[in-house]
């Protein structure tokens, strides 16, 4: 009984709607369909981007507890993946930052002496650029100190 009430009253104020358009003149009926696109549009954009916010939340949050099961189970079996890398990558940089510094550290461009920091970046992503020319230096085997252009 109640679902033919609401649908009593959905006909009544459909009714009412289209009475009141058809008295409207042109101008009128055409800026009410054009407000009415304008509101569907921006309902269906709210819509959109609430659903996609509540999946980088569900996203988020299944990757926080992917992580934190990954810490435990690192830490129950004695695993330590992060500090291995990290341990070798250091290794390597100091090593090849000694060899390196044996050979000469200067742009072959314009003979300005790279920094420390440039020399660093050039082992851990394997190449940089000179910050007076902009020639570019690439370190194509990561432990050798030989640079190439």
């Amino acid at each position: 009984m109640i679902w033919k009430e609401m649908m009593d009253m959905i006909g009544f104020w459909n009714n009412e709607f289209i009475e009141w358009y058809f008295v409207q003149p042109i101008y009128g009926q055409i800026l009410a369909l054009v407000g009415i696109i304008a509101i569907i549009a921006l309902t269906i954009t709210l819509i959109y981007y609430v659903f996609k916010g509540i999946y980088y939340l569900l996203k988020g949050i299944g990757l926080g507890i992917f992580k934190l099961c990954e810490g435990f189970y690192n830490l129950v079996s004695g695993k330590y993946k992060s500090d291995v890398k990290s341990q070798n990558k250091s290794s390597q940089i100091e090593t090849s930052n000694s060899e390196f510094m044996n050979t000469g550290s200067y742009c072959t461009e314009c003979g300005r002496k790279f920094f420390d920091k440039m020399l660093s970046q050039l082992y851990t992503n394997g190449i940089i650029f000179c910050a007076n020319c902009g020639k570019e230096f690439k370190n194509e085997i990561r432990n050798s100190p030989i640079l190439t252009h």
